[in-house]
């Protein structure tokens, strides 16, 4: 027989590498120190590279609202130009009413001849005094020529109206001298007023070169306030279009005109042109680093940008090979089809971005076009501090790790494998005083060795004992292993994946659906990790009823809606009913007995593909007795043999088919028992399957009629005032989520001690407290608050414990601190905006 001191110090390794000469050659530690490694490492490098993502778009859709937003701003200071030159064509235009209606025809005819000596050619023309500057009674004009063909054919009223339109042109143009350089008046028959001081020609060609038979009546000007085009009567404008008075036709400038009408009848417009070295070319040319900026018709039709004039001279050619390049004809297409009036889009060719807004009162398009590589260069740089603070976060975990691991792990294992190896017990007393697993382990060899030859004797036979149950607890932890994955895994997918995508989509539609799909799989992981932490409070003894009056009927009705829906969308017939005798009133917990019932509902409508489920309660003799059937696939008699133990399904075809794991049932017997009762489950192959539970419930007093509730008042979170104490930065981030959309004012700190310190600078409404924080932690910090509210008499605040400290211990230890409320993570958005509102409410 061999000694069992040499047995032991020979696989005292403490590992399962093969070894030579008692010498370790894969050692665990070292595997286990590089494992943890490259885990960090990816883990790491996934979560910065999804940051940096994340940070990236951030930065270019950040950068794109904000041009978005310049864009609108400076379109509302061009537009006034416009919306001011309106306000001053009414003006003129009430100030010309006014005179006419005067009735000074014959005074006013008197003037005519002497401001509008007749020409010689037909027409009639100013006086040279009226550029040079002369009186006309009271009024002292200068600036202005006119042109009047056909003058035989004036009559006194025209005459009377060209006389008034002198006086209102001379004294509006003057007035708007400094926004705008001309003002005119002007009739369909080619008549004009203008006054134009600054032209640097003096207005020569209307006061002398002017053909006599000179005609603007059909040019784009004239047409444009005509009554079958321009019904309303209102301001409009022209698109770029030569100057009547330059005959090389490359002077371009766009006017814009108001009609004029007297009693009702259309007898002229009243205007001003915007020449290209004056507005148009200060309004394109002040323009952000690397853009480009223009005013462009709606029909893609160049108004004004950089580089196409020069002195106000425009070279036609250039104009149309600017549109062309610029392809402005299809980007306004692309702009027009988004309907609104300020925004941002990609040029056809997706070369540049294009923010655009739009000026109402011409209806032009003002323009401001940036190379879209920019934005991405721009966004790129700013995200690529992620990657730097990942790379360096990777490096330094590594270090670490490697440093605590070895000071920790693997020279007290090495030490403590060396004193076996050489069977030492001396070599390993200081490694058995040890306070941590690791002098637990050596304690433990230490006993091992004090008991090898009791043991000795009936080794063989333990040996095959334990080999077997060995054997089942591995393939029974194998399964459940296997099972655990999947079912972790499978949401798990649909939060990781769904997210990425969720990150990249920009559609609101798909967005919501992306969305769904992530909270329903984080309420299925819930619901898992439930599962488990029940069960491990079953077998840990720590599980507490809470027993108190419920309705059965309300209970049972409310399981059979729940899922009723379930069993619909797989077209199964769903019944239920409660016998007269089990109605009534009863004294037990609710909400483990309507866990027995989802339990059983659900696996009833999972594991039936066509048919029906029924849930039947009615009173035996022994309690109330709940019945559940179904016509689905059924199990055999071995399997009902081992239907509630733990970790277990029928087989794992069973497993593949319908997932879950195998905790349903066990929990379900769990809670049975502990209130006493039974459950039982028959059933066969094909044929369906039938669960009894009967519970010894006893009757209680009827519960009182509940009062209609009064409709709930909408509380805004508005400015309310709350202190969230949090450690982790992405559980910050979840509650600025969550709150920002409310108008919440949100002050953020990492731990208790710094909520303290924030308490004293200013007052808060209420706090949201982790429960493990570094430097204090959050029921420290409560205590602390509470303290302080004692002390100074001070109304206590709302204190809401926000924690993954999920358990029945942590819930009391928080309500002992003083916590009013206890929230566990994962959050739910609805229950902490209810909590909040308690404290706006109080």
């Amino acid at each position: 027989m061999t000694d069992p001191r040499r047995r032991i110090g020979a696989g005292a390794c403490l590992n399962g590498s093969a070894t030579t000469n008692g010498q370790v050659t894969r050692p665990l530690a070292r595997r286990l120190l590089t494992m943890v490694a490259m885990l960090s490492i990816a883990v790491t490098g996934v979560a910065t590279a999804a940051a940096f993502v994340f940070v990236r778009e951030s930065a270019a859709d950040s950068q794109t609202r904000h041009l978005a937003a310049y864009v609108g701003e400076r379109v509302k200071t061009e537009d006034r130009l416009f919306s001011d030159l309106v306000k001053v064509h009414d003006a003129a235009g009430e100030a010309l009413t006014r005179r006419l209606a005067q009735r000074e025809d014959a005074r006013k005819l008197a003037r005519f001849d002497t401001l509008f000596p007749d020409y010689g050619d037909g027409t009639r023309r100013s006086a040279p005094g009226l550029f040079d500057g002369a009186r006309i009674g009271e009024q002292y004009v200068y600036g202005v020529g006119a042109f009047l063909p056909r003058a035989a054919t004036l009559t006194v009223a025209d005459k009377a109206l060209i006389v008034s339109a002198l006086e209102v042109v001379a004294a509006t143009g003057e007035a708007q001298l400094r926004h705008y350089d001309n003002f005119y008046f002007f009739t369909p028959d080619s008549r004009l007023v203008m006054f134009g001081p600054k032209r640097a020609d003096k207005l020569q060609f209307y006061r002398r070169d002017a053909p006599p038979d000179l005609s603007i009546a059909s040019e784009e000007m004239t047409l444009l306030t005509l009554p079958e085009n321009n019904p309303d009567g209102v301001m409009k404008c022209t698109k770029l279009r030569r100057l009547i008075s330059d005959p090389s036709g490359r002077r371009l400038n766009a006017a814009c005109m108001t009609p004029f009408y007297r009693d009702g009848r259309f007898v002229g417009a009243f205007g001003s042109s915007l020449s290209l070295d004056s507005y148009l070319l200060r309004a394109v040319g002040d323009a952000l680093p690397g853009g480009r900026n223009m005013i462009v018709a709606d029909n893609g039709e160049l108004i004004a940008a950089q580089a196409v004039s020069r002195k106000g001279m425009v070279d036609a050619a250039a104009l149309r090979r600017f549109e062309t390049e610029s392809d402005l004809k299809r980007l306004m297409q692309h702009i027009r089809a988004q309907d609104r009036d300020v925004g941002t889009v990609l040029s056809p060719k997706g070369d540049r971005l294009v923010a655009y807004g739009r000026l109402i009162e011409p209806g032009w398009w003002f323009l401001m076009t940036f190379p879209s590589g920019d934005i991405v260069w721009s966004s790129l740089k700013t995200a690529s501090w992620v990657l730097l603070f990942g790379f360096l976060g990777v490096l330094a975990q590594v270090l670490l790790l490697y440093r605590l691991t070895n000071q920790m792990v693997v020279a007290p294992l090495h030490h403590l494998a060396e004193a076996q190896r050489l069977g030492d017990p001396a070599a390993a007393a200081p490694i058995e005083a040890r306070e941590d697993e690791i002098g637990v382990l050596a304690r433990s060899l230490r006993g091992q060795r004090d008991r090898n030859e009791e043991l000795l004797r009936s080794l063989e036979e333990r040996v095959a004992e334990r080999t077997a149950e060995l054997q089942s607890a591995n393939q029974a932890k194998s399964v459940f292993l296997a099972n655990m994955s999947h079912e972790l895994r499978t949401p798990l997918n649909g939060v990781i994946a769904i997210s990425d995508r969720l990150a990249e989509e920009r559609d609101p539609a798909v967005r919501r659906e992306l969305a769904a799909v992530v909270s329903s799989s984080g309420r299925l992981l819930e619901q898992v990790l439930s599962d488990i932490l029940d069960v491990s409070k079953i077998e840990a003894g720590e599980f507490q009823l809470t027993p108190e009056p419920f309705d059965l009927a309300r209970l049972v009705q409310g399981m059979a809606e729940l899922h009723a829906a379930a069993a619909q969308a797989k077209a199964l017939t769903f019944r239920w009913s409660v016998e007269p005798e089990a109605a009534g009133t009863y004294e037990g917990d609710s909400g483990r007995i309507s866990q027995i019932l989802s339990n059983l509902l659900a696996n009833a409508v999972k594991f039936t593909d066509d048919g029906e489920v029924a849930l039947e309660v009615d009173r035996s003799d022994e309690g109330v007795r709940f019945v559940v059937r179904d016509t689905g696939v059924g199990f055999d008699a071995s399997v009902r043999e081992r239907l509630f133990k733990r970790f277990v399904q029928a087989d794992q075809s069973i497993t593949r088919q319908y997932g879950g794991t195998g905790l349903g049932l066990s929990i379900c017997a769990a809670l049975t028992d502990k209130m006493g009762g039974r459950i039982t489950a028959d059933g066969a192959p094909g044929e369906g399957a039938r669960f009894e539970v009967v519970l010894p419930l006893q009757r209680c007093a009827e519960l009182p009629a509940e009062a209609e509730e009064e409709a709930a008042e909408t509380v805004s979170l508005e400015g309310l005032r709350v202190l969230v104490a949090e450690d982790h930065p992405t559980n910050r981030k979840v509650v600025e989520i969550v709150l920002e959309p409310f108008g919440v004012d949100m002050t953020l700190v990492a731990d208790g001690e710094a909520a303290l310190a924030a308490l004293d600078e200013k007052p808060f409404d209420a706090v949201l407290m982790d429960m493990q924080m570094p430097v204090m932690d959050g029921l420290s910090a409560t205590r602390a608050i509470r303290a302080r509210e004692a002390a100074s008499g001070a109304r206590p605040m709302l204190v809401i414990m926000l924690t993954a400290n999920a358990m029945e211990e942590h819930i009391a230890a928080a309500e002992a601190a003083g916590a009013d409320l206890h929230l566990a993570k994962p959050l739910h958005p609805a229950q902490l905006i209810e909590a909040l509102a308690r404290a706006r409410r109080t």
